[in-house]
C-alpha cells in the first residue's frame, strides 16, 4: 500500500522531520540504506521502524502543507464527483474526487507531491479544487470504490493502455503498443514539450495524414514543421497520443468524439501548463493541439507593450476612470489576452473588487476572482455578468462579447458605475463601434458607454543579427501602400540566432480610438465606419497601417511581414 506514496516524497518528508527534530539523521541514513538494498518502500520502512504510523504521517503532512486532513467514507463519495475525472486519470495520478459543493470539487490525496495537480484538475473540470489529505489506508478504500485495486493495478502508461484495449473490442492499434514503444514515446513526449517551450512556441500541433504524420510548433505566430522529428513522430504517433490523453485526463478509449484536457508539465528544470485538444480525423486517427501557457512569456506591464506616449496616455486615462467600456479587438493570436491582463495587473489592488468571466482562464492572477465559463450548464458570459453585478465589483472583464445579450449587459454595467473590459472580433477599432450597433445594441447606449477601443496585431520583428537591405521592394509598391517618401526596407536573411527564419521576436502594432464627444455624436447620428474614421483622424487617430509603416521605415518590420499582418487590399 505504501507505494501510493513515492520514495521521493517520503524522503522529502523524512528530511523535513529531521529538520524539525522529529527524526534522527542517523536513523534517516539507515532508512535510505535499507530502501536501496532491499527495495522496500521508504514509507513502509518508516512505519516498520516506528518513525511514524500512517495517522501521524498524514497529520505531519497536513500541518506542513496547510492541508485539511480527514477520513473520507467511501460510501459517501458522490456520483457527481466520480464523474469529474476519468478512471484512467485517477489510475495514473493517484487522486480521488469525492465531493462537490457548488463550483468546488474536493479531491483526496495521500501523497503531498500530488498538490501540483491542483491546477491541472481545475483546468480539466472547470471547478475550484480543494486537495484533502487522507491516510494511505483510507486512500486504498477510495480506490477500491472506484473499481481500482491498489494491490493489482498496473501502474503507469502501459497498464492503462492494456485496460483501454480490454474496453475497446478489436482495437489492434492499442494492442500493438509495447512496453518498448511506451518508454520511447514517453521520452519523446518529454523531449518535444521541453523543446517547444525552449524555442518559445505558443502551440504544438501533432497531426495524422493518410501516408504520414507531422509535428509543428507555432513560433512567433507561424507554424514551423519540425522535420528533424519526422521519423520519430511517424513511428510513435499512436503511443504519443495515448500518453497525452493519459496525462491530460482525456479518455484513452474514446476516438470518435473531440476531447479537451490539461497537463501540468514539470521535468525538474522547467514547469508550465498545457491546454490540450484532441480531434478525430480521417483513418480513425486523432490530431492533437496543445497551447503552452507560460507565465514567463506574458508581459503584465502596460508600459512595456510598445504603446506610443500619446496612446499610452489615452489608455491610462480610460482604465483609471470609474466607469466605461473598454474593448480590445484583433484576430486570434494578436495578443488581446496580454493587453487585457496587463490592464488588470495595473488596476489590481486590495481596495478594488475585480472579477473576470473567461473561456478559458489562460493565466491566474493573484487577487482577482476569475470564473471559467461552462456552456454545458448554461454558465455563459451573459449569466456570469448578471451574477457579477450582484457581487459588488468595481472592475469586470468579460472574455468576449459574442451576442446581443452579453453586449447589452456589458453596456448597462459600464453605465452604472463599473469599468468593463472585453473583446470583439473585428478588423479595426472603428468597425468595433459599428459592430456593436449592428448586433442590435442601441446607438445611444454604445455612444454613452464605450470609452476606448484598442485594435491590435502581432508582427514578427526582423532578426537584428542578420538584418539586411531588401532590394526587391520597389518604390511604386510602397506608394501603393501610402508610403510616399523614399525609405530603406530591411529583411532578415536567416541565421543561427533566428533558426534561419530571418525573424526574432514579435512586437505589437496598435491603433487607439478614444470615444470623444465628436465621435459620440457621429455614433448617435448613425454615421458609417468611414465617416467615423475621418472624424477620428482629424482628432489624431492613426490606423494600424500607418503605425506599421513607421516600423517598416525603422527597419523593425520586413515588407512581407508588413503585408501579411496589416495590408488589406
Amino acid at each position: 500500500m505504501s507505494r501510493l506514496i513515492s520514495d521521493e516524497s517520503a524522503s522529502e518528508l523524512a528530511i523535513m522531520a529531521v529538520s524539525k527534530g522529529l527524526l534522527a539523521e542517523e536513523k534517516f541514513s539507515q532508512m535510505k540504506v535499507l530502501n536501496r538494498e532491499s527495495g522496500q518502500s521508504m514509507v513502509s520502512i518508516m512505519f516498520e521502524k516506528g518513525v511514524m504510523d500512517e495517522f501521524s504521517l498524514a497529520r505531519f503532512v497536513a500541518d506542513s502543507y496547510g492541508l485539511n486532513f480527514r477520513e473520507v467514507d467511501p460510501e459517501q463519495v458522490s456520483a457527481e464527483a466520480q464523474a469529474k475525472l476519468s478512471e484512467e486519470y485517477l489510475r495514473i495520478n493517484n487522486v480521488c474526487p469525492f465531493e462537490t459543493d457548488g463550483s468546488s470539487l474536493k479531491v483526496a490525496i495521500c501523497d503531498h507531491s500530488k498538490l501540483s495537480l491542483e491546477k491541472n484538475i481545475r483546468v480539466i473540470t472547470g471547478m475550484n479544487v480543494e486537495m484533502v489529505l487522507v491516510t494511505v489506508s483510507n486512500f486504498e478504500k477510495l480506490l477500491t470504490k472506484y473499481g481500482i485495486s491498489p494491490t493489482t493495478q498496473e501502474v503507469g502508461v502501459l497498464g492503462t493502455l492494456k485496460k483501454a484495449k480490454d474496453t475497446d473490442e478489436g482495437d489492434a492499434e492499442v494492442e500493438q503498443i509495447t512496453e518498448r514503444d511506451k518508454t520511447a514515446a514517453e521520452i519523446f513526449v518529454t523531449d518535444i514539450l521541453t523543446e517547444a517551450y525552449k524555442k518559445g512556441a505558443s502551440d504544438i500541433h501533432i497531426e495524422s495524414f493518410r501516408k504520414s504524420k507531422r509535428l509543428r510548433y507555432r513560433i512567433d505566430g507561424i507554424l514551423i514543421n519540425q522535420k528533424s522529428r519526422q521519423e520519430e513522430i511517424n513511428d510513435r504517433y499512436l503511443a504519443v497520443v495515448s500518453i497525452l490523453k493519459l496525462l491530460s485526463g482525456a479518455r484513452i478509449e474514446e476516438r470518435r468524439l473531440p476531447q479537451d484536457g490539461a497537463i501540468n508539465f514539470n521535468n525538474g528544470d522547467i514547469e508550465f501548463d498545457l491546454r490540450v485538444s484532441f480531434l478525430p480525423v480521417q483513418g480513425l486517427a486523432e490530431r492533437v493541439v496543445m497551447r503552452i501557457l507560460r507565465k514567463d512569456a506574458i508581459q503584465l506591464d502596460l508600459e512595456t507593450l510598445g504603446f506610443s506616449k500619446a496612446d499610452y496616455s489615452k489608455i491610462d486615462e480610460a482604465i483609471h476612470a470609474t466607469q466605461g467600456l473598454i474593448l480590445v479587438t484583433g484576430p486570434t493570436g494578436s495578443g488581446k489576452t496580454t493587453t487585457l491582463y496587463s490592464v488588470l495587473n495595473e488596476l489590481n489592488d486590495e481596495k478594488k473588487n475585480i472579477m473576470t468571466a473567461e473561456d478559458p482562464i489562460e493565466y491566474e492572477l493573484e487577487g482577482i476572482s476569475q470564473s471559467q465559463m461552462k456552456n454545458d450548464i448554461n454558465f455563459t458570459f451573459a449569466a456570469a455578468l448578471r451574477t457579477f453585478l450582484r457581487q459588488d465589483p468595481e472592475i469586470i472583464l468579460v472574455g468576449e462579447i459574442r451576442d446581443k445579450e452579453t453586449g447589452n449587459i456589458a453596456v448597462e454595467a459600464a453605465l452604472t458605475g463599473h469599468l468593463v473590459l472585453s473583446t470583439l472580433h473585428t478588423n479595426d477599432s472603428v468597425n468595433t463601434v459599428t459592430r456593436l450597433v449592428n448586433m442590435g445594441i442601441p446607438n445611444y447606449l454604445v455612444s454613452s458607454s464605450v470609452s476606448l477601443v484598442i485594435a491590435q496585431r502581432l508582427a514578427r520583428k526582423n532578426c537584428e543579427s542578420c538584418k539586411t537591405k531588401d532590394t526587391d521592394v520597389k518604390t511604386h509598391t510602397l506608394e501603393q501602400l501610402g508610403i510616399k517618401e523614399k525609405i530603406t526596407v530591411y529583411k532578415g536573411k536567416g541565421c543561427s540566432k533566428c533558426n534561419n527564419t530571418g525573424f526574432k521576436g514579435r512586437r505589437g502594432i496598435y491603433e487607439i480610438l478614444k470615444i470623444t464627444p465628436k465621435i459620440q455624436d457621429a455614433i448617435l447620428k448613425n454615421k458609417t465606419a468611414p465617416e467615423i474614421m475621418e472624424i477620428a483622424k482629424s482628432e489624431g487617430y492613426r490606423p494600424m497601417q500607418e503605425v506599421g509603416a513607421d516600423y517598416l521605415k525603422s527597419g523593425d518590420l520586413a515588407f512581407e511581414e508588413f503585408q501579411r499582418t496589416l495590408f488589406v487590399g
